[in-house]
């Protein structure tokens, strides 16, 4: 089937190009240029469209195997679709733990009807208990992009540097989330003025700190690249920053509603503001904001972490963490932060960052090329409900808000999914 992108103009991190149409076949680019008609195409059109490539998210909850209730893989493609991602990188924390080849395999090949091309993470340590190494070889030889324990953040200084060394033979990436458990153990929100309004045991900033200190100094050491992940305070970025200064080949992310919200957003309780990093404070924001600009943040990813109603809609020291994020971040961040990071800015952020993070090829836009694509009009107003999150949880903050922008297609896999509008 052919379809003709109208009028659109293609965005990247460096330019944006004047409006052109692209005709697309059976996944493949035929032709771009100006006034191309085409009587047999489905034509893609809206008042201000723009093309990107595809976003790409590390970190994903996927839910499958194991944790059905909350996510499936048909789920959480029709969400990352929605939100214009077309490719995936998982985090194992799945049930059984993707720490072998048979469960790489499995969500490989569960991924192969979709329009999402999946990239698994593979577990550092065994059942991401963070105490033996994982066969991470093994696991690579059978499609492993790269190794975390995910949302459990190893505290063995001596596993981190060995799977360091591991990866720096066969060239992958580790990525580790920062947490000292010692510090962050029975917290709740940042521990900052609202914690202490609210009587709440708060998370200090300390516990994020100190992992990011021992993180860059161990890949200092071992020579290897290391990826950390969801940074939330200001002093992580100084850190990050003096890093990358001194050739320390180290990646950074932030988690968008890090970027969105402060720990205020918690003033009343609201559970669905209660997320890992969490929300700190202003100052910390304009730091992460800032360091997005200046690319010492790598990427922004979506935290995704969807939760089923009776573990989130509960009192808010008894809530679950997380927020169901995935379809909404791009239209979240063209909502709130487009004065002060730039469109090209938050596509490289989106979709280039995390493919450089991984070592993944990045696409083109151009002629024969492979259409791996994200079609969307920056200025169409939508109310988000139920109806338009296709996450399987409802654990979305913005249900009910009007935001700005909107994803009108995407391409991948010679498949394409057109959203309703």
């Amino acid at each position: 089937m052919r379809y003709l992108i109208k009028k659109a103009r293609i965005v990247s991190p460096e330019k944006t190009s004047q409006r052109k149409d692209i005709l697309i076949e059976r996944g493949k680019i035929l032709k771009i240029g100006r006034n191309i008609a085409d009587d047999k195409a489905t034509v893609i059109n809206s008042k201000n469209l723009y093309v990107s490539i595809g976003f790409c998210d590390i970190g994903t909850f996927i839910g499958e195997p194991g944790l059905e209730e909350r996510e499936t893989i048909e789920s959480v493609a029709n969400a990352a679709s929605n939100g214009g991602y077309t490719q995936l990188a998982p985090f194992p924390n799945l049930d059984p733990v993707v720490d072998s080849k048979s469960t790489l395999k499995f969500i490989r090949r569960e991924f192969e009807d979709t329009i999402i091309s999946v990239h698994p993470i593979g577990a550092i340590s065994k059942k991401c208990g963070g105490k033996d190494i994982a066969e991470m070889i093994d696991m690579h030889q059978h499609g492993a992009i790269a190794f975390s324990d995910g949302k459990k953040s190893i505290q063995d200084t001596g596993l981190v540097l060995r799977a360091l060394q591991y990866s720096k033979t066969i060239k992958t990436t580790i990525i580790q989330q920062p947490n000292d458990k010692a510090l962050s153990k029975d917290t709740f929100m940042h521990e900052g003025a609202v914690s202490t309004s609210l009587g709440l045991p708060g998370n200090p900033v300390e516990a994020e700190v100190l992992m990011v200190k021992r993180d860059i100094d161990l890949s200092r050491y071992a020579e290897a690249p290391i990826c950390i992940h969801n940074i939330s305070s200001k002093r992580s970025v100084e850190l990050i920053k003096k890093a990358k200064k001194k050739d320390v080949s180290v990646y950074s992310s932030v988690s968008a509603m890090n970027l969105l919200h402060t720990h205020e957003a918690l003033e009343n309780f609201e559970p669905v503001y209660k997320v890992f990093p969490p929300l700190r404070e202003e100052d910390d924001q304009k730091a992460l904001l800032k360091a997005v600009r200046n690319d010492t943040i790598d990427y922004i990813s979506s935290n995704h972490v969807p939760v089923e109603l009776e573990h989130k809609d509960l009192e808010f020291f008894r809530s679950a963490f997380g927020a169901s994020t995935i379809d909404t971040v791009f239209s979240s961040l063209l909502t709130f932060v487009s004065e002060t990071i730039s469109l090209n800015k938050l596509i490289d952020k989106l979709a280039y960052g995390p493919r450089k993070a991984l070592g993944l090829d990045e696409p083109k836009i151009k002629e024969g090329e492979i259409a791996d694509l994200c079609i969307f009009d920056p200025d169409i107003k939508w109310t988000v409900d139920a109806s338009n999150i296709y996450s399987k949880s409802k654990n979305n903050p913005y249900i009910g808000r009007e935001l700005t922008g909107k994803v009108l297609a995407v391409f991948n896999n010679k498949k394409v999914i057109v959203q309703p509008t």
